[in-house]
């Protein structure tokens, strides 16, 4: 069942023929929402058994909609979530089983315009204080490792890794050289952020040179900053990631950086993520 919502309020059950012809064209042409979405400022409700699918313009969403809404986003819940599906500096998509978070959500995003349009990278760091309560079970263990080994890249963590499964989400970086950038020294095989491009074919290369070359500076500059200061930090990511042949493709995860050394004394970073598809990142957040 399909409906568009224009910025009054007014529902149109959608295909449509009063609708296509209010817009001069044919009731079979299956841009008609795509196009109302994008440039009138409609809303497209999709209900399907497993969820329901509100898509949108941010910055575009009139309060007369929120309004009008509400009734769907007070049937969300976990078994059954709502969708939110919206145009901010590509295509975005959300999910929330909770009435009140959609709610709040639809207000950040309907205040949405062009020049505030969300960053691509989107970090939040959590304080120290807040790990026990925020950060996943494993990274929490492996950080307790960390402090418990004084910093030192051995076998003790290295099996924990192994053991634990977070080798395959954990890169290893480093410096080849002293004024080389950091490379790629080590990589899980879990990481599928590009279709035809595996991590592993970074290791040996610098950290950077990924297809996305603006994402990967931006990862790069985080490790750079905990090479520089030596503290752990556990972050909140929510990215939009770009490369040829693929469309934008977003990934929003959790992230511990360790700073470590080896056996031999030479310093190493690592860095472990573990996927969270339902991080709700507020966009009033700092992304650097």
């Amino acid at each position: 069942m399909s409906y568009l919502i224009d910025p009054a309020g007014k529902w149109w059950r959608w295909p449509s023929l009063a609708l296509a012809a209010k817009f001069g064209r044919d009731a079979a042409d299956i841009d008609i929402p795509a196009y109302a979405l994008r440039n009138l400022g409609y809303v497209w409700l999709i209900h399907q058994p497993e969820a329901s699918f509100l898509q949108f313009r941010a910055g575009m969403l009139s309060p007369q909609q929120i309004e009008v809404l509400r009734p769907v986003l007070r049937e969300a819940r976990p078994g059954r979530p709502v969708a939110l599906v919206y145009f901010a500096s590509g295509w975005t998509e959300e999910i929330h089983g909770e009435c009140a978070v959609l709610e709040n959500r639809l207000g950040q995003l309907a205040a949405l315009r062009e020049p505030r349009q969300r960053d691509l990278f989107i970090r939040h760091n959590h304080a120290q204080e807040e790990w026990q309560r925020r950060a996943a079970a494993g990274l929490t263990r492996l950080h307790a490792l960390w402090r418990e080994q004084g910093g030192r890249l051995g076998p003790r963590v290295r099996e924990f890794l192994r053991s634990s499964g977070l080798e395959h989400r954990t890169v290893t970086v480093g410096r080849p050289a002293e004024r080389a950038p950091l490379h790629v020294l080590h990589t899980g095989n879990d990481f599928t952020l590009y279709d035809s491009f595996m991590m592993d074919r970074l290791t040996g290369r610098p950290l950077a040179e990924q297809p996305d070359r603006a994402y990967g500076a931006w990862v790069a500059g985080a490790y750079q900053a905990i090479e520089q200061n030596g503290a752990p930090t556990l972050d909140d990511i929510d990215a939009i990631v770009e490369a040829p042949d693929h469309d934008p493709r977003r990934r929003r995860y959790q992230r511990l950086i360790l700073p470590w050394h080896d056996e031999d004394g030479v310093a190493r970073l690592t860095g472990t993520s573990l996927l969270k598809s339902d991080l709700a990142i507020p966009f009033d957040l700092a992304s650097a």
